[in-house]
């Protein structure tokens, strides 16, 4: 959410950063206890999404919590299904201990916007596989066969950057059943009910081609405004009983509501210093920024589009964290607009 709208890149620094340095959490732990990187249980989806949290502000994902994530997810990559007590292969070219289409859609996402398409070849083979032909992904690996609002969101995004004719195929088909999955009052039907998460992720999905869904987003995005509360945050779903504000809703619901998709967010973190956040050695971060080398812990990251690039509505430049609360203004004006750029279709099959 700090990525799509820059309006606290400080803030997003200092994120970045604890997690780079791998900081511990109140229970001693590091990014590196989630993703079990290095070792034989390697979690692709969660190495694929800290990766692109690098790729994401400009950090290089081949030095990122310690680790070259980039090969990791090369070596994740299945050459086979997993037979007897193995569970970590669901079929070929399913990334290990991926137990659903989320999970491998952000490692496609990952390894694609690290330039290395050649090894995503075979996940993004297998994420194809999977659509049913309702245009749908399901929710787990191996599939269930049941439809789901937030998999075929992300498998979109995944596809829709990979880019070639058959997955710009499929690309259409999902943003043309996400469209037929949306409630009468703008929502999107989740695991939790008319779904905060689903709708933001939906509104992602469908922005791949915003001008041929503008009715929709616009739907959408009045829903969502329609469940925050006062004090800005999201509750989980209408009509929940528990209207507290959720840290998970509200992250997707703010990132989600920008339209920009997983596979192009980016943010500048240039203008930016090293913040005050734990570590296990209690120095600086190592830090490392696609072109350059290690050992710059006061350098910001270069990549990315500036401090009001990412095309999100939310965006705006200086904008710093007291500026949060008027996320509540922004989202019920009328007539709210976000400037979207439509997919682009290569027809080669490279990414964009």
């Amino acid at each position: 959410a700090l990525a799509a709208t820059g309006l606290d890149n400080a803030k997003l620094r200092g994120i970045v950063d604890f997690l780079d340095h791998r900081g511990k959490d109140g229970a001693g732990r590091t990014v590196d206890d989630w993703t079990n990187v290095g070792t034989s249980y390697a979690a692709a989806g969660s190495i694929g999404k800290t990766a692109l949290l690098a790729e994401a502000v400009g950090r290089d994902p081949r030095h990122f919590t310690g680790h070259d994530l980039v090969a990791a997810l090369d070596q994740a990559v299945c050459a086979k299904a997993s037979t007897g007590a193995d569970r970590s292969c669901a079929a070929a070219g399913a990334y290990t201990y991926a137990p659903s289409v989320f999970a491998q859609s952000l490692a496609v996402m990952a390894q694609l916007r690290a330039g290395d398409s050649a090894s995503a070849q075979r996940p993004i083979a297998y994420l194809e596989s999977l659509q049913e032909s309702s245009g749908a992904w399901p929710s787990l690996i191996p599939s269930t066969k049941d439809s789901d609002v937030d998999s075929t969101a992300i498998a979109a995004m995944a596809l829709d950057l990979a880019g070639g004719a058959k997955a710009d195929k499929a690309v259409d088909k999902a943003l043309s059943w996400l469209a037929s999955r949306q409630l009468a009052d703008g929502g999107f039907p989740g695991t939790a009910g008319d779904s905060v998460n689903s709708a933001a992720l939906a509104v992602q999905g469908l922005s791949l081609d915003a001008p041929k869904y503008a009715k929709q987003l616009a739907k959408a995005r009045k829903f969502l405004a329609s469940q925050q509360n006062g004090d800005g945050g999201f509750v989980v779903a209408k009509g929940s009983d528990d209207r507290r504000s959720d840290l998970r809703a509200s992250t997707q619901a703010v990132g989600g509501a920008t339209g920009i998709s997983f596979g192009t967010l980016k943010r500048s973190l240039t203008g930016t210093s090293p913040q005050p956040t734990p570590s296990p050695s209690g120095s600086a971060p190592d830090i490392v920024t696609t072109g350059d080398t290690a050992g710059t812990g006061d350098t910001a990251g270069t990549g990315g589009a500036g401090a009001s690039g990412g095309g999100g509505i939310l965006a705006a430049t200086g904008v710093q964290a007291g500026a949060l609360a008027a996320i509540a203004v922004l989202l019920t004006l009328a007539g709210w607009r976000t400037v979207v750029v439509a997919r682009r279709r290569t027809g080669t099959g490279s990414g964009r």
